[in-house]
């Protein structure tokens, strides 16, 4: 092993040049408070760094946790891994000079392709837990609005020309101060016209001795609504949570997929008297249009065709508002269920998104592969390995090109389905689901409308 020796003389003098002289680094003189927000609408998570430490992830309308820091200067780093590449990629870079007692987001906005970054700042605010009121301030992030008006008041308080909070274009934010906890509505208009609502929130309930800011964003393909909204959580110590906003004029809906071999074809209903019809004929794989939800518990009921009885499904869907969700009836002749989720429909320029659900009850957990179009599976890890049926995988991320899918039983190598072959550029979204065949061992692939 190589030894590196200092000498005893060499080591005091450094020790004494050290000592010598007062540091010409900058000393600093308290803490602020760090965090940032994610406004670029097709970008997945991404990594927000002081320098070169990482200090959270942020998913788009979201925010990191706040991390105090000391009141000295540095720049601040946006970055994130592109699907099938090496290297990071700094998508955008900002110097900023800290003050003490200073809370600091850092938001990025624009596209990964050029991102910018901008920086809000207030003081600190510091409760002591007693107060009765929130302070709120309001941020404007959605690329799609000019300049607008924004309102917050209680419920069934109108957008009138004398009680806007004030007028923002892209980038701005205002900090009004303090309300009363409780409940409100946030309204956007277009400027200087209260008739011409452009977003206007459900009623939302704001708690006491909390900083808030209130930031409108693009609405993207898993809502309808053209803005969506949240209150963001800020100041010392905040987790980065949020309120979800959504548009109260934009509904849940949902569209049904027959996933189940054993339960036949199938009407769907949705009240209990069998007296108003959602789908007819709704045939094994078949996908329906999306029907809007009313807020709270839906009933479901599935019937044979032409039948009201037997009753083969009694459920009930609730989906968040403004959510576009899917409904699954899956399962064994003898146990007959309705699996609801979200598709992740959003379009990422750093990635094409590939995500499955297992409708599959004649195998237990299954592999799902994913490999290069002319390659096998023999020697490969699966993409996502046991998979439940019933059970909707989280989104993979592909590089462009040509892949082939294939699908065996967890801890086997027969293959069950494919090869399936698709191809793939960033910014695509392919949503598929697994199904039994008549033939007990074999399994199909299905892709949903508008992909490949």
């Amino acid at each position: 092993m190589k030894r590196t020796f200092v000498s005893v003389t060499l080591a005091a003098a450094i020790l004494l040049g050290a000592c010598g002289g007062e540091s010409s680094l900058p000393e600093a003189t308290g803490k602020a408070s760090i965090s940032a927000i994610n406004a670029v609408k097709t970008a997945p998570e991404v990594a927000f760094l002081i320098e070169k430490r990482r200090l959270g992830t942020a998913a788009y309308t979201r925010a990191t946790s706040a991390t105090p820091f000391d009141d000295l200067s540095y720049t601040f780093n946006f970055e994130l891994f592109y699907s099938g590449e090496t290297e990071i990629r700094n998508l955008a870079s900002v110097s900023q000079d800290i003050v003490k007692d200073t809370d600091y987001i850092f938001v990025l906005t624009g596209t990964l392709a050029d991102a910018s970054v901008l920086v809000w700042e207030t003081p600190e605010r510091e409760f002591t837990g007693t107060e009765t009121f929130f302070e709120a301030r309001f941020a404007h992030t959605a690329d799609s609005l000019g300049s607008v008006d924004y309102y917050f008041a209680a419920p069934g308080v109108a957008p009138a020309a004398d009680n806007a909070v004030g007028t923002l274009a892209f980038g701005d934010v205002l900090t009004l101060g303090d309300f009363e906890a409780g409940d409100y509505v946030l309204t956007i208009t277009a400027a200087g016209m209260p008739g011409d609502v452009l977003y206007q929130s459900a009623t939302t309930t704001f708690v006491a001795a909390t900083q808030y800011i209130m930031s409108s964003f693009d609405g993207d393909a898993s809502t309808f609504a053209p803005i969506i909204a949240r209150a963001i959580v800020s100041g010392t110590g905040s987790a980065g949570g949020s309120l979800r906003m959504p548009d109260a004029n934009y509904p849940a809906t949902v569209e049904f997929v027959n996933g189940s071999l054993a339960i036949g074809t199938v009407d769907i209903y949705e009240d209990a008297l069998l007296t108003s019809q959602l789908v007819a004929g709704h045939a094994y794989k078949d996908i329906s249009a999306e029907f809007e939800l009313a807020a709270g518990d839906n009933p479901v009921l599935y019937t044979p065709t032409t039948l009201l009885s037997p009753v083969l499904i009694d459920d009930t869907l609730n989906f968040a508002l403004g959510t576009r969700g899917r409904a699954v009836a899956y399962g064994p002749a003898d146990n007959l269920e309705i699996k609801a989720y979200l598709p992740d429909r959003r379009s990422v320029e750093s990635q094409a998104g590939l995500q499955f659900f297992n409708a599959v009850t004649n195998f237990g957990l299954i592999n799902v592969y994913v490999v290069e179009t002319g390659t096998t599976i023999v020697g490969k890890v699966a993409i996502r390995p046991a998979i439940p049926g019933g059970f909707v995988v989280q989104v993979i991320g592909l590089k462009p090109g040509s892949f082939d899918i294939y699908v065996t039983q967890f801890g086997e190598t027969d293959i069950l389905a494919g090869p399936v072959r698709i191809d793939v550029e960033r910014g695509d979204v392919l949503e598929g689901m697994i199904f039994d065949t008549v033939d007990p061992a074999t399994l199909e692939i299905n892709f949903f409308p508008n992909n490949p």
